[in-house]
Order: C-alpha cells, then sequence, then structure tokens
C-alpha cells in the first residue's frame, strides 16, 4: 500500500481534510432513522423518502458529467457539495416532519453530482495504484467515523435523541463547510479537467447532455461496462437495507443501546486492521480478486446477521462489524477496478453513466425495504444475503473476463 505522503497532492489533500466529514457523516447517517422514528415517521415514509432520494440522485447523476466537465472538477464539488451538506444539515437540524426530511433528502441528493467531480479529482491524475491506496485511505477514514459515532450515542443518551441530533447537524455543516473549502483552496484542477474544461467552455451545456446518449449507447455494448454497473447496482441496493440495521437491532433483536452506539466504532477499528496491517501484504493480489473475497464476506456476515440470539450485544458487535469490514473491501476495489479499467478521456462520462444506472435500477429499493421490513423484519436481509450472492458471481465472472483479455494482450 502506497504511503499517504507519496500520493498526488489532490489525493493527499482530500485524505487530510476528510475526518471533518468522516466526524459527522457516518454519524447522522447512522442515527437518522431513529432521528425521523422519534419525530413521528413510519418505516413506510422512510422509504420513500430513499427511494426520492435515489430517484433525484438519478437525474442528478445524469447531469453530473456536463456540470463537472464544463465548472471542473475543484468548482463542481465546492459548488453542490455546499448544497448537499452544508444547507441538508442545517435543515435537516430544524426538521419536524415528513416534508421537511424529503426537502434535505433531495438537497443531499446533489451529492451525487459531486460523486463523479471529486472522485476525478482525487484519482484522474493518479497511477493505477495509487488509485487503490488513495480509495483504501478514503473509505477507511469513513469508518473511523464509527468511532465518533459511538460518542455521539453516549452525548444522545445524555442529552436526549432530537436535541443531540439538532446541534450535531449544526456542527456537522460548520465543519463540512470548512472542509469544502480548505479543499478547494488546497487542490488543483486536474490535467484531464482543464483540458475538457478549456475545450468545452463555449458549448451550449443542454448539448453536453444530449452528447451522452450515444456514449451511452456504445458503452452499453461493453461487456466490462455491464458487469461493472451490476456490481454498483448491487452494492448500492444493499444500502437501503441498511437503513433499517439499528431498528432490527434495537426492535427485534433487542441488542442493549450501549452494543448499538459501539458497533460503528469496532467497525472502524475492525476496517483500519484490515487497510493498514492485511492489505498491505496483499498487494500481489488482482484487484477483481479482492472485489470478489468482499461480497463473498459481505455474503456470509449477512447470513450470521440473522442468527444472531437475541441480547447477544458481543455476537451483534462482532458480526456488524465484520459486515462493514467486508464492505469497504467492496467499496474500494470497486471503486479502484472501474477507474483503473477506463480511459482517462472517458472517466467523467462513464463514470457519470455508471453512477446513473445504479441510481435507476435501485430507485424501488428504499420504499421496497420499508415494506418488507413492516412485513417481516428478517424479509429485507434476507434479500440482502441474496444479493451480496449475486455481487460474488458478477465480480467473479469480471476476474475470469479480466484476466482472459490480459492473457490475450500479452500473447
Amino acid at each position: 500500500m502506497i504511503a499517504l505522503k507519496l500520493l498526488p497532492q489532490n489525493a493527499r489533500a482530500s485524505i487530510k481534510l476528510e475526518p471533518l466529514w468522516a466526524l459527522f457523516g457516518p454519524l447522522v447517517t447512522y442515527f437518522m432513522p431513529l432521528y425521523q422514528k422519534e419525530l413521528g415517521l413510519s418505516e413506510v415514509q422512510m422509504g420513500i423518502i430513499n427511494s426520492a432520494a435515489i430517484a433525484t440522485g438519478f437525474v442528478f447523476y445524469a447531469l453530473a458529467s456536463p456540470i463537472t466537465n464544463k465548472l471542473g472538477r475543484r468548482y463542481t464539488s465546492i459548488i453542490f457539495d455546499s448544497i448537499a451538506w452544508s444547507i441538508a444539515m442545517l435543515v435537516w437540524a430544524f426538521s419536524r416532519s415528513f416534508g421537511w426530511f424529503l426537502v434535505a433528502q433531495v438537497l443531499n441528493s446533489v451529492v451525487r453530482i459531486v460523486v463523479v467531480s471529486w472522485n476525478l479529482l482525487i484519482t484522474e491524475d493518479a497511477t493505477d495504484q495509487e488509485r487503490a491506496a488513495i480509495y483504501g485511505w478514503i473509505y477507511v477514514i469513513g469508518a473511523f467515523g464509527g468511532l465518533s459515532t459511538f460518542l455521539g450515542g453516549i452525548v444522545i443518551q445524555k442529552f436526549g435523541l432530537v436535541p443531540s441530533m439538532r446541534i450535531i447537524f449544526i456542527l456537522g455543516s460548520l465543519s463540512m463547510s470548512a472542509m469544502f473549502v480548505l479543499r478547494f483552496i488546497w487542490t488543483k484542477e486536474t490535467v484531464p479537467g482543464q483540458y475538457l474544461k478549456e475545450k468545452l467552455k463555449k458549448e451550449p451545456f443542454f448539448k453536453l447532455v444530449l452528447q451522452q446518449i450515444p456514449s451511452a449507447r456504445d458503452a452499453l455494448s461493453d461487456g466490462n461496462f455491464l458487469v461493472m454497473s451490476g456490481i454498483y447496482i448491487l452494492a448500492n441496493a444493499v444500502l437501503s437495507i441498511d437503513f433499517f440495521r439499528i431498528l432490527y437491532l434495537a426492535g427485534k433483536k433487542l441488542i442493549p443501546s450501549w452494543a448499538i452506539a459501539i458497533i460503528p466504532a469496532a467497525g472502524a477499528i475492525s476496517c483500519m486492521a484490515v487497510f493498514f496491517l492485511v492489505l498491505p501484504r496483499r498487494t500481489h493480489i488482482a484487484h477483481e480478486k479482492s472485489l470478489k473475497y468482499g461480497f463473498l464476506l459481505s455474503f456470509l456476515f449477512q447470513g450470521a446477521f440473522l442468527l444472531i440470539p437475541n441480547r447477544s450485544a458481543v455476537l451483534a458487535i462482532l458480526i456488524v462489524s465484520g459486515l462493514q469490514t467486508s464492505y469497504f473491501l467492496i467499496q474500494t476495489f470497486r471503486d479502484t477496478v472501474f477507474m483503473n479499467t477506463v480511459r482517462s478521456d472517458r472517466k467523467s462520462e462513464l463514470f457519470s453513466l455508471v453512477q446513473a444506472l445504479m441510481m435507476f435500477f435501485t430507485i424501488p429499493m428504499g420504499w421496497l425495504a420499508g415494506w418488507l421490513f413492516e412485513l417481516s423484519q428478517n424479509l429485507p436481509f434476507i434479500l440482502a444475503i441474496v444479493i451480496y450472492g449475486l455481487g460474488f458471481l458478477l465480480s467473479a465472472h469480471l476476474e475470469k473476463r479480466n484476466s482472459a483479455q490480459e492473457t490475450g494482450s500479452s500473447g
């Protein structure tokens, strides 16, 4: 694994500043279901909000590549991150009903534009090996946010859920705003970003949006792109199910609140152990194979999750933290494999396209997860087992395809 100081400037700056987001992002995501439930939302309303976020996210992903190429990676990131987090966090802070949460979630969906611009900002000028290290650092810092979730749980227990969350949202808005400004100052536009920004500055925006159609048609005839799209869709689908995990542990498995608060911290420690101790010793393993192992481990841990005995706090902590670590592997190597197999001049449009497809095909998942949870609290997590199993099969197929292509090109 490449050391942080050896990574490109944009990646170094973004990684160093990522804790300003990670202190609050995982925390508010983890406790959001309880916050919404405390303010009177039903599981179906939560699912509708999640589906609305996915639907609007699809639209924003469709616009992400033209906006990113027109404005540049840095300007796109600071503008739309401010809307998606700085403003949305304040709306969440003052939310009182379904309508407030719906507006906040739509605002937060603007982050789909930043997913494209920011991923390009931190990886576009990097080598293939550097990208694996960059994504590893980013996702392990995100997992490190689990420690702040543990501290947040202590605060919530002491001062109450709703008042604590309102303060956390406000502080998070301030912290993230500082991060966005500093990142803009400490980074520079990527080489492809500079080229495309200059090339397209006189092109009408609507024309750039329409130009994606023939490019998308070509991409959808590429077998590797279709397999990667399937992997992204499956990995995103389980997030709508994960939203209900904390409700399942507290309501069905009767896991005590102290254990639920510890789970993200335990997951963070597990992810860091894998990142710093295991992955550096496994650099010889192909990224596709590591992705496959991530899905396999997630499949096994998700199955074990359903078998957790009631009130078994220790098992809940071990199994859910293991599941979080497995998903960390999926995220890290999914993005690495994709970025390493796409031509530099097509990264923005194809990454935007794969993200748009991912959102489009998972639009019903928020509602479906909520509906299944109301029918039987086990059902969403049975579906998650199926999804991880399909992900394993797809990633195994991708590994064979890429291995065969490398053998053919070397021959």
